[in-house]
């Protein structure tokens, strides 16, 4: 991944997590010699691979389990695992998960070098600012999405319920270890959630109004990739789980030399693509939305990215800085989906639009049409791999029963206006346009 050039951490990719992979990260980021006290922040829900590693791992270093992880992470359970870790210093941090593990191993790892409450660090008027991290972080991905590896950014829920991004140097890993076999069979709803939510990153990325030739080169390559890969690594992951259903039958798919599936591969390497590029500028208006779904209904980060992409897309495309980047990008997306229909036959496409949009080749199709194909590509993923695009398809909501609880539901956003991630939109998100975008999506 070339890519990798343009990120302050170091990125290694192996075919396995092992033990060895592990203690050879440990020895060259610390210095030392399987002596030192290692702080490992994983989920609770049982990982073979990940376990056996830990467990081989723990008969040379001297290793510390934390998991009090939730989705959405919490600053009471973050900060019941940095009291514990402030009474003895670890020689390193390592996250091994999604992006909640991740953001939790980031939090911990600075607040033991930092004092004080995580609350008070979030948030447009927080009382501290992180200075300084001596203890090496270590993070390694479990899914195809997040990015947090490669950023200085993470995610916390405060006690007050609110969702914030804390943005600071000290949150940036020094190692990020992408290893092929964690991600050999994940389920499809994380398959589709994570790898949505890489995809916001890069859009995110491209149509910042602080974007520069940096970050729209890396967007690009990112948003490309992953619309590449994504679908197939969704169908690859349902095929992998109807199999499991069936012991009969053998796993299908091309895998890469590790026998790790390879377009969950090509994701994961895309995910993290994507988190260097919006590690530079930061997000925008999706992920602002996202948070005021993640509080009030519970969603998980990256359906609830996914919710407002198509709207915030059209109100985007108005820019027309934004809009020639975006054509640009169609025109390249189009053109590599077609080259994989010629080499696979019909019956290798799945993207319905590729065949469809104004039934013309890619020589025939105006601005307007490639701006169309890739609006109808991000829908159309949505659509196929489950992820809500109405406010009646969240589980649990409660739909409102007249004009006055559809004003107080889109009123809830208001809250949006103090994110910071707002201001990155190229086009001004009002409160009246927030709540209109709201209210579209009861309709």
């Amino acid at each position: 991944m070339i890519g990798a050039i343009a990120s302050p951490t170091k990125i290694i990719e192996v075919p396995q997590c092992t033990a060895r992979a592990l203690d050879e990260v440990l020895v060259y980021t610390t210095g030392l010699a399987g002596s030192g006290d290692i702080l490992c922040i994983i989920d609770p829900r049982p990982f073979p691979v990940r376990d056996q590693a830990l467990a081989e791992l723990g008969k040379t270093w001297k290793l510390r389990i934390m998991d009090r992880i939730v989705p959405n992470p919490e600053s009471k359970d973050i900060m019941a695992m940095v009291e514990e870790a402030r009474n003895r210093r670890p020689a390193a941090v390592i996250g091994i998960g999604g992006g909640s593990t991740l953001d939790s191993a980031k939090a911990v790892s600075m607040l033991i070098e930092n004092p004080g409450d995580l609350d008070e660090y979030l948030g447009p008027e927080a009382a501290r600012k992180a200075q300084a991290r001596t203890i090496p972080l270590i993070l390694i991905p479990t899914t195809t999405g997040t990015g947090s590896e490669v950023t200085r950014f993470g995610v916390y829920t405060a006690r007050s319920g609110r969702k914030y991004t804390l943005n600071s140097p000290v949150l940036q890993a020094e190692v990020a270890l992408l290893a092929h076999n964690l991600v050999a069979d994940l389920p499809p709803a994380l398959v589709a959630a994570t790898g949505y939510d890489a995809l916001t990153h890069a859009l995110e990325t491209l149509w910042n109004k602080n974007a520069t030739p940096l970050s729209d080169r890396l967007a690009e390559e990112a948003a490309a990739a992953i619309l590449k890969s994504l679908e197939p690594a969704w169908q690859t992951s349902m095929e992998q789980q109807g199999s499991a259903q069936n012991a009969n039958e053998p796993r299908t798919g091309a895998s890469d030399p590790t026998g790790s599936p390879a377009p969950l591969v090509d994701l994961q390497r895309a995910a993290t693509l994507a988190g260097i590029a919006f590690n530079k500028i930061g997000t925008a208006a999706i992920h602002a939305l996202s948070f005021i779904l993640s509080e009030e209904w519970h969603l998980s980060h990256g359906a609830a990215c996914a919710f407002f992409t198509q709207n915030v897309y059209d109100l985007n495309m108005q820019d027309p800085a934004v809009r020639s980047k975006f054509v640009g990008l169609a025109k390249r997306v189009y053109t590599e989906a077609l080259n994989t229909t010629a080499r696979n036959g019909e019956a290798g496409v799945k993207n319905r639009s590729v065949k469809d949009i104004d039934g013309k080749d890619s020589a025939g199709l105006s601005d307007e049409g490639y701006l169309a194909y890739l609006r109808d590509r991000l829908v159309n993923l949505k659509e196929l791999m489950g992820l809500p695009d109405r406010f009646t398809e969240i589980p649990g909501f409660a739909a409102p029963a007249d004009a006055e609880g559809k004003e107080k539901l889109a009123a809830l956003f208001d809250k949006v206006q103090n994110d910071f991630k707002l201001k990155n939109n190229p086009v001004p998100c009002t409160p009246e346009l927030v709540r209109r975008l709201v209210l579209e999506k009861l309709s």
